[in-house]
């Protein structure tokens, strides 16, 4: 059964070390597991499934140090019959792939037997396919035959696309998307300057005044999904608060009364945790009792043998999404569909502006939501509250319908005995109209959905499977990690980031690199700009993330967290330095490439009331009392590929968020076709959100961020951050409009990342930078 392939036979069973002298595998490995044929039979272990039958096998394939796809478990059985095709994205450092056939057992897998193929024939992009000869032994001795079909299409082998067409929801044209920053963000004098894709002056969207309207708009439906929605958020504040009926449970009540059908889907948080995450799940189910509103408390469930995984999966895992679709008035009588989707949640604490005040909102726009998860002890008549950062948009046209089709989806799988309560979307809907646009929004959206989410949380199409990763034959949409890692590779002169986190692609790391957090980002990142590098171009990548994780950054998760987060930048630099060493004449640093900021806000004195109580000695809050300072905590899942694509939603860049298996999740990738790269003009509405935004973190519009992959833009970026850096860190309060600050670490030329300065802790705290692995908590909890 064998054929010449066989000779590919080596003693060691595990993945070769990965570094840059084995050959690179950057594009996409299609594969097609067929069958297995004359197994050898190793069910002989206390905890396999069957009890002494027969191997109950799944075939592995491993590259470096990177499970990249299972099949399904075929229980009992020396002859499997597979037949599972995958397409994965590769950017790995390998000599070899690594085929292995596994027996699937209770806890864990046994190996029963493997072979490899040098990466170097795979990389000719031929076909390979045939039977394997399993080696079951130390000694080469074989038992057994794999069959099986690998072709490998490099990156350069593929024309740069903005559609992403093998995905479960496809691209859909001719919508409108409106992006906010913040929650609400009010017309102020940082904004002075940005204009608008038509040269008029941008005016800034404002979230939650918009989801208000749409709420009170809808007469057919209104659909919301949360990591948390409670009740008790008042979404319009200050002198546009109607009164204490317009919270958002009053809302929903007020309109399910009025006919309108309104449907919850929140996460139930796992009764271990008690209310430790802050959701407010059971209250939000007790509100609603009794009301024409259905609220519908769904775990993030995982069907398992004997429950075991299921047991982890819902107790640290979450359902992430937050999504709100109602309708609103259409063409001719009918309603059409607008769906809001991003970072914000409908929960406290969500609440604020670019502004982000510490003091002097504490008894009016956020009386009664005072939220601080980062100080110990701190209340609302002391302060400082937590300030908030998030990113938001609102969709209308057919990528709402899709947006949608997510939650009736959901709906179906875990709330199936009030399946009926769905509205029917039918003629009385206009399901692909846009609705009115606006001359200055410069031209119509391609919008396409993208998810994280298995055949646990939702029901699949069976005509879109084709399109979905399988891993033990479950269905998974990964597609929000293929859509960052497409617009990635097409990417010609930045991207900018801002996210909760980021850590990932943990096999290029210099430590610790069988930790399980493998998706592509950073790799993909870091290998963008050593193409680029070798190229002799040009390319600039920002990312912005929290100063550190949301809680006290000296726990050992936090601290954990932190230190998969140094792991992660370290490899990246380490790997740009390698590539500018080869450049002779360059006098380059990998910073010039790469920079890490996050945002922190400072006042005066004068901003802090004089009514506010005196805080405790000897607390967190008498220091910060004293220090004015707090961190803005980032929540933002935003990416801007060259101000002419963006991705906004719920997805962390992290493996709990872009694995497809962990938490769900669902994002929204979209660009107008007028304003492209390739159209030659790139200042459509992308551009104006992406110059906003910045304006409002550095304190105000300068022509020198309108290019960002320009040294010059770096070079002003580099000027306010390091300027304001200044303030923040100086020992007495100075106010400052800036809020950007260059991440608390310095690159040294070969890649290598220390803490900034001497400073080794956060201001105003113990916590180290660098972080630490905390030697016992899951690596999949804090990954």
């Amino acid at each position: 059964m064998g054929n010449s392939c066989c000779s590919f036979k080596h003693n060691s069973v595990g993945a070769e070390d990965e570094d840059s002298s084995s050959p690179l595998l950057h594009g996409v490995l299609r594969v097609h597991v067929i069958e297995a044929k004359d197994l050898p039979d190793t069910d002989n272990s206390f905890f396999n499934i069957s009890r002494g039958d027969l191997t109950d096998p799944y075939l592995e394939l491993e590259l470096g140090h990177t499970s990249l796809l299972k099949t399904s478990v075929i229980k009992n059985c020396l002859d499997p019959h597979w037949n599972e095709k995958f397409s994965v994205p590769v950017c790995h450092n390998a000599k070899f792939l690594v085929i292995k056939v596994r027996d699937r057992e209770h806890i864990g897998a046994n190996t029963v037997g493997h072979f490899k193929i040098p990466t170097e024939i795979i990389r000719t992009g031929d076909i390979i396919t045939g039977w394997y000869d399993l080696i079951v032994g130390s000694d080469g001795e074989t038992h057994g035959n794999v069959h099986i079909w690998i072709q490998y299409a490099d990156i350069g082998q593929s024309k740069p696309e903005k559609f992403i067409y093998n995905s479960y929801f496809a691209p859909e044209f001719n919508n409108q998307v409106t992006l906010y920053q913040d929650a609400d963000t009010p017309a102020l004098k940082c904004f002075e300057g940005v204009s608008n894709p038509d040269g008029t002056q941008y005016i800034p969207t404002r979230c939650w005044k918009d989801i208000y309207k749409t709420i009170n708009q809808a007469e057919k439906l209104i659909y919301m999904t949360g990591w948390s929605i409670f009740t008790s958020v008042q979404l319009l504040r200050g002198e546009e608060q109607v009164d204490d009926s317009s919270t958002i449970g009053e809302l929903l009540k007020r309109k399910s009364k009025e006919g309108v059908r309104v449907l919850i889907l929140t996460w139930n948080e796992n009764e271990i945790f008690n209310g430790l995450m802050g959701t407010h799940d059971e209250d939000t189910v007790e509100y609603f009792q009794g009301t024409e509103v259905i609220c519908s408390n769904v775990p993030r469930e995982k069907e398992s043998w004997l429950g075991l995984g299921g047991t982890f999966v819902s107790t640290c895992y979450t359902h992430h999404q937050k999504t709100i679709i109602a309708d609103t008035a259409g063409e001719g009588g009918k309603r059409r569909l607008i769906a809001y989707i991003g970072g914000l949640d409908i929960t406290d604490g969500r609440y604020d502006t670019p502004e982000f005040p510490l003091f002097k909102t504490l008894l009016t726009n956020h009386a009664g939501d005072f939220y601080s998860k980062c100080m110990p002890g701190a209340k609302m008549s002391i302060g400082p509250r937590q300030p908030w950062h998030d990113i938001h948009a609102r969709v209308e046209g057919p990528a709402a319908l899709d947006i949608c089709q997510n939650f009736i989806d959901r709906w179906k799988k875990q709330s199936k005995s009030q399946e009926a309560y769905l509205v029917p979307l039918d003629d009385d809907f206009d399901l692909i109209s846009p609705g009115p646009s606006t001359p200055e929004q410069g031209g119509p959206w391609v919008a396409q959905i993208f998810r994280s989410i298995t055949s646990d949380s939702t029901e699949f199409s069976p005509s879109k499977t084709i399109h979905l990763h399988r891993k033990y034959g479950r269905y998974v949409d990964n597609s929000i990690e293929n859509g960052y890692v497409s617009i990635i590779r097409n990417a010609e002169k930045f991207i900018y980031i801002e996210n909760q986190y980021f850590l990932g692609s943990a096999f290029s790391w210099y430590r610790d690199r069988s930790t399980q957090s493998q998706h592509l980002i950073p790799i993909e990142l870091a290998q963008k700009i050593v193409s680029k590098i070798k190229a002799g171009e040009e390319f600039k990548v920002y990312v912005c993330i929290p100063m550190y994780p949301e809680g006290d950054p000296s726990s050992d998760a936090s601290q954990e967290i932190l230190y998969w987060q140094y792991c992660t930048m370290e490899s990246m630099y380490k790997k740009i330095a390698k590539a500018l060493a080869t450049q002779k004449k360059s006098t380059k640093l990998p910073t010039d490439y790469l920079n890490f900021y996050c945002l922190g806000k400072r006042e005066s004195m004068e901003e802090v009331p004089s009514y506010l109580d005196p805080p405790p000695p000897n607390t967190p809050a008498e220091r910060l009392r004293k220090t004015l300072r707090h961190p803005i905590y980032v929540h933002s899942k935003l990416m801007i590929a060259d101000d002419d694509y963006i991705i906004v939603g719920s997805a962390n860049i992290n493996q709990r968020s872009l694995g497809g298996n962990r938490d769900t999740e669902i994002c929204i990738g979209a660009f107008q076709p007028e304003h492209t790269v390739e159209s030659g003009s790139t200042r459509g509405g992308v551009h104006t959100f992406r110059t906003a935004l910045w304006s409002a973190h550095l304190g105000g519009f300068n022509k020198e961020i309108l290019d960002p992959s320009t040294d010059t833009c770096l070079n002003y970026v580099r000027r306010v951050t390091e300027n304001y850096n200044k303030v923040y860190n100086k020992d007495s309060p100075e106010h400052s409009d800036v809020h950007l600050l260059p991440y608390p670490i310095k690159i040294l030329q070969n890649g290598k990342v220390k803490c900034r300065n001497y400073k080794s802790n956060f201001p105003d705290t113990t916590a180290p930078v660098l972080g630490r692995r905390s030697g016992y908590l899951p690596e999949k909890l804090t990954t």
